[in-house]
């Protein structure tokens, strides 16, 4: 966030780490990822990106579809808290 002022934005998505956007060429001192693999998930899907995030609105959203490959169906990992998550630690 630093070399360019912002996080990417959702149009810009994690390709913002691989490639400069449009935008930002003359503050972006990347590449931030030398491998675009790093931005599959271990089910080889590409991890999704939000910004701003649904969950954390004042950062971003970053989460695998996890093992079902869809979005919202209950198995994705993300980096936000879930009452789900919480209760499955405490047992």
């Amino acid at each position: 966030m630093n070399d360019v002022g912002s996080y990417p934005t959702t149009e810009e998505g994690l390709q913002a780490l691989l490639k400069p956007p449009a935008r930002k060429k003359d503050r972006w001192n990347g590449p931030y990822i030398k491998k675009p693999e790093a931005l599959k998930d271990q089910w080889k899907n590409q991890l999704q990106y939000c910004y701003p995030g649904r969950h954390n609105p004042d950062s971003y959203d970053l989460w695998s579809k996890g093992p079902g490959g869809r979005s919202g169906d209950g198995d994705d990992i993300g980096n936000w808290e879930t009452t789900e998550k919480t209760e499955a630690f405490q047992e």
